[in-house]
């Protein structure tokens, strides 16, 4: 069937989401990616990291899916809405909204191509949560959220945790301990996010946003600091970029791709913009192929 673009929720018209839809699935009930663009950024943008843009066919990797893509509110700007500084409260407005669609996407049938199979509803044992730099930190707020239960794994580009907003989490959850997840984090070292200022250059390592990150989620998926990761070198130097990929094995799988030099971006070979782009890293091939070996995805 293709992309279906500016899908109204539930009637909330202020509310819109596009969905690729599979053309021949192979069953009725099919897995579900939400994907959530970035601030400044809009649907079709993130779209175009997972390989949605009309007219080329979607990769074949990703064609069976429910591939959904969500609109932040536009009378809010372009930003998902997370935790700030002096909230005295988890802001609830965008995970009531991700309720809703998630309600939807499992409920509703989307017509396909398929005589056989005409009509798909998405799986929802197999629902899946993705998102860019803010659209990550909507990610990291649904993993430590009611919600997280409704998600089968999640994956973070270009936005680590935050100790502020985890405490901030744990409080709304009443201080129940996070349940262990499957996550993949994907971070260049050159993004404003990844290091502190020069002028806390001698800040120590732990309070650093990624390494706080590695130390969270070894809390939450029950893996040890002190015993080597799985990491390998994936080949190549492009654009001054290395990639470094770390396996944590837990309770749960955390991984964590290391950009080294990277931007501000979701890297992809036709990845433009925030420059340097690792162009030999499909992050969005990462991410799915992390998905299939440790978060149940078909």
């Amino acid at each position: 069937m293709g992309l279906l673009t500016g899908q109204t929720l539930g009637g909330q018209t202020s509310r819109t989401y596009h969905v690729h839809v599979p053309d021949d699935p192979p069953a009725e009930r099919v897995p579900v990616v939400v994907v959530f663009h970035g601030g400044g950024q809009d649907a079709t943008t993130i779209a175009r990291r997972w390989g949605v843009d009309p007219p080329a066919p979607v990769p074949p990797g990703l064609a069976s899916y429910l591939l959904v893509f969500p609109e932040a509110d536009p009378g809010l700007g372009d930003a998902w809405m997370h935790v700030t500084a002096g909230d005295t409260a988890t802001p609830t407005h965008d995970l009531a909204f991700v309720a809703a669609l998630l309600d939807e996407l499992t409920t509703a049938s989307f017509s396909t191509s398929s005589a056989t199979v005409p009509t798909v509803t998405g799986d929802p044992d197999h629902v899946y949560a993705a998102g860019f730099s803010n659209g990550g930190g909507m990610v990291w707020q649904l993993a430590h959220s009611a919600l997280v239960a409704r998600f089968r794994g999640f994956a973070a580009v270009g936005k680590a945790l935050d100790p502020e907003k985890v405490r901030r989490y744990s409080r709304g959850l009443g201080g129940a301990p996070a349940v262990p997840v499957p996550v993949m984090y994907v971070h260049g070292t050159g993004d404003v996010g990844f290091r502190p200022p020069f002028s806390l250059h001698e800040t120590p390592l732990d309070t650093t946003l990624p390494s706080f990150t590695v130390q969270a989620m070894a809390d939450r998926n029950g893996f040890a600091l002190d015993v080597p990761a799985a990491t390998r070198l994936l080949g190549g130097t492009v654009n001054l970029t290395e990639v470094v990929v770390q396996l944590f094995a837990g309770v749960e799988a955390f991984a964590m791709a290391t950009v080294l030099h990277g931007g501000h971006n979701w890297p992809t070979p036709t990845t433009r913009g925030n420059p340097p782009v690792a162009t030999h890293f499909d992050a969005t091939a990462a991410v799915v192929d992390f998905w299939h070996r440790h978060a149940g995805l078909p």
